[in-house]
């Protein structure tokens, strides 16, 4: 049908059997239909002639480590009824021998001078070779399942992270949930200074001065500190500094603004967990010297990490949003920008800020760095010849 310059896609068709009112494919499964009549009565004598000499025989020049191999190319020899026949044969000095303990049986074959062409046809011989079969099945098995379980622990945290990413990608809005983000991150960076005995107040100050943009808490003041009253101060100002970005900016645009860093804030911080399990993985099996099941402890230390991640994403968004300030002069209405410069989503979100890193000679934009040397990748050796992966060392910052 391809001579007859018929596409793949309607040769696929003219094969099927459902139903079609189209006459290009109604056409084609005639004409497959006519082909294959003429080609049955071409070959129906050379046929006849093949199963009368006993029809297909199968030979295996070995046993393979899974029986379904076997049992797939003992019923090519089958098909449809036809009459066949499959004989297998094994060395001495097969892997699956090996396994079994083809040792044993050379050294006895040796001690009775046999020649080494004579069969050996055995039952105990063939029982035995089956058993050695089941052996790497069941081990083969045990892999996957291991493979599977480790699996589980990274699809239940990417279900998690997919689920935040739909919400921004379907334009959710977002205020509530950052709103609680930030309460959660004040909350968690006050409490773990109240984990000592003495509390540093001139570095407490200098956290909430960097990640809240708050510069005073007369909670902080008092003689004799409280870490509710603190919090409770530090939540009433940062909804305070939130709703004036929101007059600043205008709702929609910090709306907007919200999903880009989210989003991309997100994306980073999971690739970089991605990274971090694969190395949690590869090292895991360790825990085993320690009478430790390393499943349990790649779930337990992976479930750490996870949690580390969202706190770090909390973190890096609150302080993102709380410091933005509004380019003098900047494009306000994201419309007016994506009409005039064609810019991404991205671009037109952060261009509209000058966020807490942003650097003065570019007016207050992040622009791209053009590297002139060699580009280095990610898990590539760091260049500076530390033996750290590049990711880790140098292409942290």
């Amino acid at each position: 049908m391809r001579k007859l310059n018929y596409s793949d896609e309607l040769i696929e068709q003219a094969t099927a059997f459902n139903e079609t009112d189209d006459k290009d494919i109604l056409e084609a499964r005639l004409k497959f239909k006519e082909l294959e009549e003429k080609y049955n009565e071409k070959i129906k004598e050379e046929k006849q002639k093949v199963l009368e000499v006993g029809g297909l025989k199968i030979i295996g020049t070995e046993r393979h480590e899974s029986r379904r191999i076997d049992n797939q190319l003992r019923g090519r020899s089958g098909r449809q009824g036809d009459p066949g026949e499959s004989r297998f044969y094994i060395g001495l000095d097969d892997d699956l021998m090996k396994i079994f303990g083809g040792d044993r049986v050379t050294s006895v074959y040796n001690m009775l001078g046999a020649d080494e062409n004579m069969p050996i046809e055995a039952k105990i011989i063939s029982k035995s070779v089956e058993t050695a079969q089941r052996r790497v099945e069941g081990r083969n098995f045990s892999i996957r399942k291991n493979v599977l379980s480790y699996d589980d622990v990274m699809n239940i945290q990417r279900e998690i992270i997919y689920a935040q990413r739909r919400q921004v990608l379907d334009g959710e809005d977002l205020k509530d949930k950052i709103s609680k983000m930030m309460d959660s991150v004040a909350e968690e960076l006050i409490l773990s200074y109240f984990a000592d005995d003495s509390v540093n107040k001139e570095a407490l100050m200098q956290d909430i001065k960097t990640t809240f943009a708050v510069d005073k808490l007369d909670s902080l003041d008092a003689d004799k500190l409280n870490s509710s009253d603190i919090i409770n101060e530090l939540h009433d100002k940062i909804h305070s500094i939130y709703e004036q970005k929101e007059v600043e900016f205008g709702a929609e645009n910090l709306r907007e603004l919200e999903r880009v860093i989210m989003l991309k804030i997100v994306d980073q911080r999971w690739m970089d967990h991605i990274d971090a399990m694969d190395e949690l993985k590869n090292g895991i099996g360790l825990q085993g010297y320690g009478q430790k099941d390393p499943v349990v402890q790649y779930r337990i230390i992976g479930g750490d990490m996870f949690d580390e991640m969202n706190a770090n994403i909390k973190a890096d968004v609150t302080k993102f949003l709380l410091n933005a300030r509004k380019r003098e002069g900047g494009v306000t209405r994201r419309e007016e920008q994506v009409q005039i410069t064609n810019a991404s989503l991205e671009d037109t979100a952060i261009n509209l800020v000058d966020g807490p890193n942003r650097s003065p000679k570019e007016g207050g934009v992040n622009r791209t760095v053009v590297n002139q040397e060699p580009k280095v990748g990610r898990n590539d050796p760091c260049p500076c010849g530390s033996g750290k992966k590049y990711k880790n060392c140098c292409g942290k910052s």
